[in-house]
């Protein structure tokens, strides 16, 4: 797989600021640990001729607290301390207003063991976390996450 760092692609550019939301949406607990939970993901599937392996969950913090939060947009309710395996929840992203660290490309498609295989990612940071050198995530613009994003200010 090869990746190349971009400037500008698909309406996006380095620089901008951006508001992210999702509606909250059903899933439930799969397994937890005294630190983490892991949450069954709606929006992808293994991938069948992948090199890489996908259980199908998405982990997050259990302490609400933790460093960790700072590097995902997604928000689950009940607050993940109280959530236990198999229970239900929802998971969502509150209207975040975020500025694009980084664009890449990959071609073919990157191979993380999910499908869709994405080919572009959006690097973001939280502008109330943008000194944070740790803070911040990606989001995968072919995905099937509900993902709406809006521009706010373009530094061009």
């Amino acid at each position: 797989m090869d990746s190349t760092r971009l400037t500008k692609a698909l309406g996006y550019t380095v620089g901008d600021l951006l508001l992210i939301s999702a509606e909250a949406f059903d899933t439930r607990v799969v397994r937890t640990t005294p630190q983490r939970l892991l949450i069954d993901w709606p929006w992808r599937e293994a991938d069948p001729e992948s090199t890489n392996s996908w259980d199908g969950t998405v982990g997050f913090p259990r302490d609400p607290d933790a460093h960790g939060w700072l590097n995902t947009p997604w928000r689950l309710e009940p607050d993940a301390s109280e959530l236990q395996a198999s229970d239900p929840c929802f998971v969502g992203i509150p209207p975040t207003e975020v500025r694009v660290t980084s664009i890449e490309r990959f071609d073919p498609p990157a191979d993380f063991g999910f499908l869709p295989r994405p080919d572009y990612a959006l690097e973001m940071v939280p502008v109330d976390a943008i000194e944070d050198q740790e803070a911040g995530y990606v989001l995968y613009l072919n995905s099937q996450e509900p993902i709406h994003i809006e521009v706010l200010a373009n530094p061009n």
